[in-house]
């Protein structure tokens, strides 16, 4: 049974503290239009937390009638690695033939999700965290909304960066992976701060 504190912790934790973008560095593997532009940005991690929250949704139901029923904790890796690609394609599929224009905004998104290191680590993290279904669901909600906006603000960063007078060693990915490191350093003041 979650109570209200505790599923508000775990959204907390999940949005800041444990940001899987800053922090866990799980959820950088979609496409690089994502860390260019901002509306790239807010595409993917809407993508991503749709992705994750239909994701933990499923793997939280298999995981409890399944795999932990028949003693199958050992497979949840080959089960939640299965479905999260599994689950990506058939919301492709879904949305190419009901909501086509959709499809057309969010396809290239959506196909970068279902390798994402997000999407099947915290279908991982809610069923070792032992969270129930109200906590899972706050956490890939929580966590999704933090991913958006960590690479959202990234992308806006890389904007403002003002190349010209920055020195040439700096410049491209060693700047970037300054701006990466700093955001993320802002991020672990949050650490540990958890209300349940």
């Amino acid at each position: 049974m979650n109570t209200a504190l505790e599923v508000a912790g775990v959204a907390l934790a999940a949005l800041l503290s444990e940001n899987l973008v800053l922090v866990t560095c799980m959820g950088i593997g979609t496409h690089q239009e994502s860390f260019r532009e901002p509306r790239e940005a807010i595409r993917s991690g809407l993508c991503l937390t749709v992705v994750m929250v239909l994701g933990v949704l499923c793997a939280w139901l298999i995981n409890v009638l399944i795999l932990t029923r028949f003693g199958w904790e050992e497979f949840q890796v080959l089960a939640f690695s299965l479905l999260i690609p599994g689950l990506v394609a058939s919301l492709r599929k879904f949305l190419r033939s009901c909501v086509p224009e959709l499809c057309r905004r969010v396809d290239s998104n959506l196909a970068s999700v279902a390798t994402n290191c997000a999407a099947l680590g915290s279908a991982l993290l809610i069923s070792q965290r032992s969270y129930g279904l109200g906590s899972a669901l706050a956490f890939a909600l929580c966590g999704g909304i933090g991913a958006t906006l960590a690479l959202a603000s990234f992308a806006s960063l890389q904007k403002e960066v003002d190349l010209e007078r920055c020195p040439k060693a700096f410049r491209g990915v060693p700047i970037q992976l300054i701006t990466a490191g700093l955001m993320a350093m802002a991020l672990l003041g949050y650490y540990g701060l958890y209300l349940g």
